[in-house]
């Protein structure tokens, strides 16, 4: 018997093989084209992404310039060349893909009255600045033009952060001219406390020295001398921030190190505080020496009434010698014990200088302005804090 061997002679069999070779030849050219459709998808999304970064970055250098020069307009209130000036530093201080923005007094936009700077910054061809393309260079694409924009307000405010643990009472119209606040005398902190018209040269509360809303006026943040006027008995001035997480729990470190550093506790006008026991005078000490070792060479220049040689020039208000204090009503009374407090009002310090020991030490600040952050109940027009509105 002959058995036939399976084989790819006949005519059906030949036929089945051509068209699979067909079939195959088909399937490469579609793979072919699947792959290059996917390499240009991901091409897309590499580059998308690499864009909204750019974005992003953009974003990022526009909001800080923004809050900069706003922030501006609280250390001066009127001088719309400084704020513009203090933006454009802020913003080209940022990179959008490693590059330095470019932001050029055109691109800053003020409304004085409404204490707003508006900031954006560009990328674009125009510019010589657009941001390269990787993968759409392929398609005849090699850049693309972007842009970032916000707008920053110097706005009321009734709470404040980074405090320090001092508070002194704030000024008022002293009718009677005994110092001492009593009955007859009036207290707003709007209208007589610290940063007000009334303490200006030619007005009613103005005191000689020459200071414009007590901008550069020396204060004594902590009295040395407990036989001062300013000290009240049982009292020293100092408060007690509440704890935040990871700092010390109580009691001198946690007072030594909320003076050197930012706590970043929200303080609200309206709220109670528990004040301090004791003199303190080591902590203080302590505290205040630090935070003056972080910009030792700053000092204010009373011929110019300005900070001059900081390591954060010209943007000053950045130093760390630069610290919050609270003021509370002057005609708050006293009472020996650990007792609670209410501030009125928030103002900004250079700390000067920190020296003495025990009843002679004193901490020593030149008042800047009002200043605040947004929340609370806002205690006055001249309390401002800066917030991004758009």
């Amino acid at each position: 018997m002959k058995i036939r061997k399976a084989g790819n002679s006949g005519p059906v069999a030949r036929s089945a093989i051509e068209s699979l070779k067909g079939d195959r030849g088909s399937t490469i050219v579609l793979a072919a084209l699947a792959m290059t459709a996917m390499l240009a998808v991901v091409a897309l999304a590499v580059d998308v992404g690499m864009l909204f970064t750019a974005r992003g970055e953009a974003q990022r250098a526009a909001d800080a310039a923004a809050l900069a020069g706003a922030g501006s307009l609280i250390v001066q209130p009127d001088d719309e060349k400084r704020a513009r000036a203090v933006a454009i530093e802020f913003g080209n201080a940022n990179t959008v893909r490693e590059k330095y923005a470019e932001v050029l007094p055109g691109d800053v936009e003020i409304d004085m009255a409404r204490s707003r700077v508006t900031v954006t910054v560009h990328r674009t061809a125009a510019r010589n600045s657009g941001v390269a393309t990787w993968f759409a260079n392929i398609f005849g694409v090699s850049e693309v033009d972007i842009a970032a924009r916000a707008t920053a307000e110097a706005s009321p405010a009734g709470s404040a952060t980074c405090l320090k643990p001092f508070a002194i009472p704030d000024r008022f119209w002293d009718k009677n001219g005994n110092g001492q606040f009593d009955g007859n005398d009036e207290y707003d902190p709007e209208e007589y406390g610290y940063g007000s018209d009334w303490r200006n040269p030619g007005s009613p509360g103005y005191d000689g020295e020459g200071y414009y809303e007590d901008y550069g006026r020396q204060v004594k943040i902590k009295a040395g001398d407990l036989g001062e006027d300013y000290h009240q008995p049982s009292w020293y001035y100092p408060w007690d921030i509440p704890q935040v997480d990871g700092g010390p729990a109580t009691g001198a470190d946690r007072y030594r190190e909320n003076i050197r550093t930012c706590n970043p506790s929200v303080i609200s006008s309206g709220e109670e505080y528990d004040v301090e026991n004791g003199v303190m005078d080591g902590p203080t000490v302590q505290g205040g020496e630090d935070l003056i070792a972080m910009d030792p060479d700053a000092y204010w220049d009373d011929s110019e009434n300005v900070l001059v040689d900081s390591a954060w020039d010209p943007a000053w208000e950045g130093s760390p010698r630069i610290g919050i204090v609270p003021v509370f009503h002057p005609g708050r009374p006293f009472k020996p014990g650990k007792k609670p407090i209410e501030f009125t009002n928030f103002v900004a310090f250079f700390f000067e200088r920190v020296e003495g020991k025990g009843n002679k030490q004193e901490v020593v600040g030149r008042i800047l302005y009002p200043t605040g952050i947004a929340g609370g109940e806002p205690v006055a027009p001249n309390l401002r804090a800066v917030r991004l509105v758009e």
